[in-house]
């Protein structure tokens, strides 16, 4: 049996080859549709940081999950990672969506009112956080597929490209409403 970190560091090696499923009639997945689906596969543990009923421990939680998830794809694309630079370029991004929408951080303190605010952000957080968390993957993913690097990321230029992901993303986590 192989473990995740071994299979994480095989998927890393595979540079721009097809990743095939053995054993598997799966179609072989480029690396740019493995990072996708390594993305994807942070979207709940935000949501999971956004159930935490603290006031910003919470935040703490979506930025771990989301440190984590740039560190796999910097192995994925094997480039290096600069741990503070990318949470300085992550507090920017994350900055943007909480400029143009009741973003994370009011969600989050909306929290510490008693009774009510606890069902409020349960309510409204994680959603944010999932999306949030998305976003910044498809933008990274999309930057690293061109062959950017962590250090050439600029997050005034892909700003509008995160907010438009990230509403893609939280309208495609909101339940439509019957026409």
């Amino acid at each position: 049996l192989m473990t995740q970190a071994t299979t994480e560091n095989a998927a890393a090696d595979l540079a721009d080859q097809p990743v095939a499923v053995s054993g598997s009639t799966l179609p072989e997945l480029t690396r740019e549709q493995h990072a996708m689906a390594l993305v994807k596969s942070y979207v709940p543990w935000s949501a999971g940081a956004g159930l935490l009923p603290m006031p910003l421990i919470d935040m703490a939680a979506l930025v771990a999950v989301q440190l984590r998830m740039l560190t796999k794809l910097s192995a994925l694309y094997q480039v290096p990672f600069l741990e503070n630079g990318v949470k300085s370029t992550v507090s920017s991004l994350l900055g943007s969506v909480v400029s143009t929408s009741v973003g994370g951080a009011l969600g989050s303190l909306v929290k510490a009112i008693p009774v009510v605010g606890p069902l409020i952000g349960i309510a409204a957080v994680p959603s944010v956080y999932s999306a949030a968390t998305y976003a910044i993957g498809r933008v990274f993913v999309t930057h690293l597929a061109a062959g950017g690097t962590f250090l050439d990321f600029d997050a005034d230029k892909m700003r509008a490209y995160f907010i438009a992901e990230y509403e893609k993303a939280k309208a495609e986590s909101t339940p439509q409403k019957a026409a």
